[in-house]
């Protein structure tokens, strides 16, 4: 019996497109090679995720890179572009589930802290809603420090949840981390185009 659910973000909860701010930075003048593994642009996204850097900085070092005219504001909305929408159903679906008797409901996420606060702000905390809502335990990779497919955030998760991985799923759009939460013997849902984890999970 399932006692614990464990969701990502962004390709499962929240619609995203990567390419919007890949676009936006190349409009506000930054060259694509930054972009590019081994760019400088590259690292910082990935230090960013994992809270080595702060937004101030994040933001300042990409604008840097671009125009002269280009300020942190710009590099925010275009960073913030990604997100584009949770769907009201989905929404919903995790409410249901949060009301469950005996369930745990997390969320487990690779984001940052603009795209979390951007979530927070027009999703989970809007229109009367509260984060706890929809989840009982949140773990952040800018938080933790640690990002999947790292198999040490799954544990992090399960010791703090105090859970049995058997009775855990992890519901995630990239089989990198759905391989990495196997290994770690919980349950998983790798959500695709083809594949409606509402339905799938009977929500």
């Amino acid at each position: 019996m399932l006692k614990n659910y464990i969701f990502d973000l962004g390709g499962v909860i929240l619609d995203i497109r990567m390419q919007n701010a890949y676009e936006q930075f190349m409009a506000l003048g930054l060259p694509a090679t930054e972009l590019e593994k081994g760019g400088s642009v590259y690292k910082w996204m990935e230090d960013y995720q994992l809270g080595l850097l702060n937004t101030q900085e994040f933001c300042q070092q990409i604008a840097d890179k671009c125009s002269s005219t280009t300020k942190p504001l710009d590099i925010e909305q275009a960073w913030n572009s990604i997100c584009l929408n949770i769907a009201e159903r989905k929404l919903n679906a995790l409410r249901r589930l949060r009301q469950r008797e005996g369930v745990t409901v997390s969320l487990l996420s690779n984001t940052n802290e603009l795209h979390w606060e951007y979530c927070c702000e027009k999703w989970f905390n809007a229109n009367g809603n509260n984060q706890a809502d929809f989840f009982g335990h949140i773990f952040l990779s800018q938080e933790l420090h640690l990002q999947k497919p790292d198999p040490e955030i799954f544990r992090t998760a399960i010791r703090t949840l105090n859970a049995n991985p058997s009775e855990t799923i992890f519901i995630d759009d990239n089989d990198e981390n759905i391989a990495a939460a196997s290994s770690c013997g919980l349950q998983t849902l790798h959500a695709t185009p083809d594949i409606d984890w509402v339905e799938s999970l009977n929500l």
